[in-house]
């Protein structure tokens, strides 16, 4: 008698199609599982073997299936749901179809299914806690622009005011002589701003007493312009680092590494991908700035990249971010804070021409100047 082996679902709002399949690819049984009671699909997942693999889509309502799978001893594994789609192309569809075709991608072997990562429940948390942080202070900002617009359009300046939302700026706003209607809808708008930021203060006090408990924040807080809130949303967005077999794969999870964009032998120049953690994307770029200011190194990066293409200064602000998060990347995986003068490579001409002046017991002007920043601290002193 043929044993489940892999079990295909296809996940929808109000239920899920489920595909049992056996190892040689024949379909054993299909069924509907409702949503209603969550009992009905932890029932399904005990009658089945401990360590049979469960495979659905990287869809939004994931995570209470796999945590339901793994607390009955069951492997749930996720399908990257574009590329997925992308391999379904031209096949008929339908539900059943669906989940059939994903228990066959995962027979097929791991250089074909497309697998994306299952965040453990603690990462999915973390990330839950900082896109809210994200998510108010976009509406902050909304909120904010929505009163300049009512300034703009009585044309009312407040000079006097360097903040216009610290607490002399929101006191000038609450005197200000506007029409009834305006004025009104100044007040409920500056409510609803002292409110919002009462919840984002909550969640930041929440997330600064939670950073000191993990040592990885401390590493990437070493970098010049990353704060406590950036290394907590990028350790969170990051999930285990051992899951990133290089730094350029971090940076490629980030849409910062650039891609080659050649068609007919002709080069349309570097672009990067879309598909993308855009959360990660966005806590990189926010970071450059404090970056670029803090860091020579990356002032440096900054401005050699803008100098090579005036014309599109955002290639500097992303050159930055992916220098960020590789630097990141080799601080995580080795345990290391942030060097600004970090020592050369093996191999490297520099570390060839530390090694030669070493055993010469003397470092001469010309070489010195040749070595910069990588010479050794302790003979820049003698130097000097």
């Amino acid at each position: 008698m043929d044993t489940i082996s892999v079990v295909g679902m296809d996940l929808h709002r109000e239920f899920s199609k489920v595909a049992m399949m056996a190892k040689n690819g024949k379909v054993l049984e299909t069924r509907n599982i409702r949503h209603e009671n969550h009992d009905e699909m932890a029932e399904f997942f005990n009658e089945l073997e401990d360590g049979t693999d469960v495979v659905m889509e990287a869809g939004f309502n994931w995570p209470w299936v796999a945590d339901l799978a793994e607390e009955a001893g069951l492997k749930p594994h996720l399908g990257h749901a574009i590329r997925c789609r992308e391999l379904a192309k031209g096949m008929a569809k339908n539900d059943r179809k669906d989940a059939i075709f994903l228990a066959k991608l995962w027979l097929a072997g791991g250089d074909v299914f497309p697998e994306s990562y299952l965040a453990p429940q603690s990462v999915r948390v973390m990330r839950a806690k900082f896109r809210t942080r994200t998510l108010l202070v976009k509406i902050r900002s909304q909120m904010r622009n929505s009163i300049h617009g009512i300034l703009h359009k009585y044309g009312v300046k407040c000079a006097e005011a360097t903040d216009l939302y610290g607490k002399k700026g929101r006191n000038i706003l609450k005197r200000l002589e506007l029409p009834a209607p305006a004025k009104e809808e100044m007040d409920r708008k500056l409510a609803f701003l002292e409110d919002l930021g009462k919840h984002i203060e909550s969640i930041e006090r929440q997330l600064n007493s939670e950073l000191p408990q993990d040592k990885r924040a401390g590493l990437l807080q070493t970098i010049p312009g990353v704060g406590p809130i950036i290394a907590y949303g990028m350790l969170a967005e990051i999930g285990e680092i051992e899951r990133f077999p290089d730094r350029r794969a971090l940076a490629a999870y980030a849409g910062v590494l650039p891609l080659d964009n050649m068609s007919a032998g002709e080069d349309h120049g570097k672009r990067t991908n879309n598909r993308c953690n855009k959360a990660l994307r966005w806590m990189a770029l926010e970071a450059v700035r404090g970056t670029v200011r803090g860091s020579w190194r990356m002032r440096s990066l900054f401005e050699r990249v803008k100098a090579k293409h005036p014309s599109t200064p955002g290639k500097a602000v992303v050159a930055v971010a992916r220098e960020l998060l590789e630097i990141s990347h080799l601080m995580l995986t080795r345990g290391v804070p942030y060097m600004e003068n970090p020592p050369p490579r093996p191999g490297s001409v520099q570390k060839a021409d530390s090694c030669r002046s070493e055993r010469l017991g003397t470092i001469g002007s010309r070489r010195a100047s040749q070595m910069g920043r990588c010479a050794a601290p302790e003979r820049v002193q003698a130097v000097n």
